[in-house]
């Protein structure tokens, strides 16, 4: 169906009279860009013994070294519809780097591979040891889900499950689905994910797969739009996976699992933003903030558990500064009553009043972590028990998550797009950061009139300037920062976007977990209209006072405090003082990327541990308790 659409869309596009809006799947995934891939991908010579199981809860991107072979999947808790529990194995079109596959073509063509480590399939271990009989009962299961948040897979498209026969040395499909959408998916079945249950339990089972070294393996096929216009190609056909169980004293009934978990990803506790400037909130602190969380909680299993929630906020220093305790309330099984509906534990409460406390600096951040327990300890899966969220204060506003699942863009020639942002005070624009999702062979990089408008009707443009072009990053922050030449200053409401030049998609990555589409606006005839897609755009305004680009190039260091090793090539940075009185007195971390873009925010310690930063130059800043900067010096990351 996409391909169809998109082609009449195209053809008829020049036609229209007013811009035309579209959505189409990533380029790349720079979550996996600007992530390595782990040094250590040796298949496991010491089969595992059952059971065999895997949520996908983990906070690695990457599939686990301890139960998965290769690294093509992306494991993300963004794709998935009402996922069975916090996060899924996501297959598309894209390869372990992240990127397109070199074989993408617009007829189905072999994608992602999701390879087990070898299995002792041959022997039951602990208590009663001895080897698996036919009478042991032994099923594989797992859910599915084809599209989620993401791109439908075509009919030709699909999603299959194969078993590997040491005795054969081969592969053996033993499951597949066809590729549908997922509306027409629930219409079907009726639920989000469908479970699939796979009995070993015949002769013939026994013979093939009884053994010390058997696997399974999931694989898809996709397929690439075919239009002519090659910058509105990019990723599809995604499919969710979760919940693989592989085990036995197992029924063809045995799919509920005593099991607690939380559902979705942990909010920002802003009432509007993921982000925003630290000065901007405290200028009306009250108003920024929700007075309630959405969560979603489930019970996998058919009892009702009385299970407690709560969430901590801890500051920079790992203090914690609230602690909101829902208590203990029965959680009755999903199955029958959805998820979790008490309102503590559904809808946590922000305290009548409650802020972020104010701090001296110029930028905060704080970590929301929220827990639930099967009664006092907890059930048998306490991976996904725990979700977390980094609620920044730093100088840009955000309403995207970070994490794109599509790209947007317009149609015509002199089309424009506008973001609106809202000011607590008068400010000054300093930069936008912009999020460009790459598409086939980066097509889309043509130039566009960046823009500030002050207003819409009437359209007051106060910034507007040409030579402008998509730019990628494939670094941790991800976002190509385009600096002004000149300071903008703003009040009130204000706008950011641009106006195109060509009826190529530039392609602005779409985050659909957020929804700030009553903020986007386009028009191409004058007439500004509301952007009719649910999502986010990714792309933040910088505001605050001077970016501290240039200064740290001739940074004065302070003879008191030394910084080794440099170049750093293991992602820990230390600092040695020559009066350790001294650290009494210091406060923050900064790190700036030659952008002027913070890339790491910690509290003085003799020791830091940097993210995972690209190869390059870099900046650091030690400020004191007064907020005063103490040492600046630039250092080299060299992995």
């Amino acid at each position: 169906m996409k391909k169809t659409t998109l082609i009449i869309f195209l053809s008829l596009a020049p036609f229209l009279l007013f811009a035309q809006e579209m959505l189409i799947g990533l380029g790349c995934n720079p979550k996996i860009l600007s992530s390595k891939l782990p040094s250590h991908m040796v298949k496991s010579s010491v089969p595992k013994p059952l059971p065999f199981f895997d949520d996908f809860s983990s906070e690695n991107i990457f599939p686990a070294d301890s139960l998965w072979e290769d690294k093509n999947v992306f494991i993300n808790s963004d794709y998935p519809l009402h996922p069975v529990s916090i996060g899924v194995a996501t297959f598309d079109a894209l390869d372990s780097k992240g990127k397109l596959y070199s074989q993408a073509i617009s007829t189905a063509f072999p994608a992602d591979s999701l390879t087990s480590v070898k299995i002792r399939l041959d022997s039951i271990f602990g208590s009663s040891p001895g080897p698996i009989k036919i009478s042991d009962s032994t099923y594989f299961s797992f859910f599915y889900q084809p599209q989620g948040i993401g791109n439908a897979p075509e009919r030709d498209d699909s999603l299959l499950l194969e078993f590997y026969s040491e005795s054969s040395a081969k592969w053996f499909k033993v499951w597949s689905a066809p590729g549908t959408t997922m509306q027409d998916f629930l219409d079907t079945n009726h639920c989000y994910f469908k479970i699939v249950m796979i009995s070993l339990n015949d002769s013939l089972d026994s013979v093939r797969y009884f053994s010390k070294n058997f696997q399974f393996r999931f694989r898809n096929f996709a397929s690439l739009a075919n239009n002519s216009l090659p910058s509105w190609a990019g990723n599809v056909d995604q499919w969710n996976i979760d919940y693989v169980l592989l085990d036995v004293h197992r029924s063809k009934a045995d799919s509920i699992f005593k099991d607690i978990t939380f559902v979705e990803k942990a909010p920002s506790m802003l009432k509007n933003y993921q982000a925003m400037p630290w000065k901007q909130y405290l200028a009306n602190t009250t108003a920024e903030m929700k007075d309630s969380l959405n969560i979603f909680i489930s019970n996998l299993s058919m009892d009702t558990i009385n299970s407690s929630y709560k969430y901590n906020i801890f500051d920079e220093t790992g203090t914690s500064i609230l602690l909101q305790d829902g208590g203990n309330w029965n959680l009755y099984p999903f199955f029958t009553s959805g998820y979790q509906t008490y309102l503590p534990h559904a809808h946590p409460p922000v305290p009548v009043g409650w802020t972020f406390p104010t701090t001296s600096g110029d930028s905060a951040s704080f970590k929301i972590v929220h827990v639930i327990k099967d009664g006092l300890i907890g059930d048998y899966h306490p991976q996904n028990d725990t979700i977390k969220f980094n609620q920044n204060f730093y100088n840009y506003y955000a309403y995207d998550d970070g994490c794109p699942e599509a790209g947007y863009g317009l149609s015509e020639v002199n089309a424009k797009l506008a973001y609106r942002f809202n000011l607590n005070i008068a400010d000054t624009i300093r930069a936008i950061d912009i999020f460009w999702n790459r598409t086939y062979n980066d097509v889309s990089q043509k130039y566009f009139y960046l823009t500030i408008w002050s207003s819409l009707t009437p359209e007051n443009i106060i910034y507007q300037k040409s030579g402008f072009k998509p730019q990628y990053e494939d670094s941790l922050n991800k976002f190509y920062r385009y600096i002004l030449d000149t300071p903008i200053a703003v009040s009130g409401t204000f706008y950011i976007g641009w106006r195109q030049t060509t009826i190529d998609n530039l392609n602005v990555g779409f985050d659909r977990n957020t929804n700030s589409n009553s903020n986007i606006f386009y028009t191409a005839s004058g007439i500004w209209y509301s952007s009719m897609y649910n999502g986010s755009l990714m792309m933040r305004p910088v505001l605050g006072k001077q970016l501290p680009i240039g200064v740290q190039e001739t940074a004065t260091i302070s003879s008191d405090i030394k910084l080794f090793p440099n170049p750093v090539s293991d992602h820990i940075l230390h600092f040695r003082l020559e009066n350790p009185e001294q650290i009494k007195e210091l406060s923050q971390i900064k790190v700036f990327d030659l952008t002027g873009r913070i890339v790491c925010l910690a509290p003085f310690s003799t020791t830091l541990n940097l993210p995972d930063l690209q190869n390059g130059l870099y900046f650091l800043m030690i400020f004191d308790k007064k907020n005063v900067s103490v040492f600046k010096e630039k250092f080299i990351i060299s992995n």
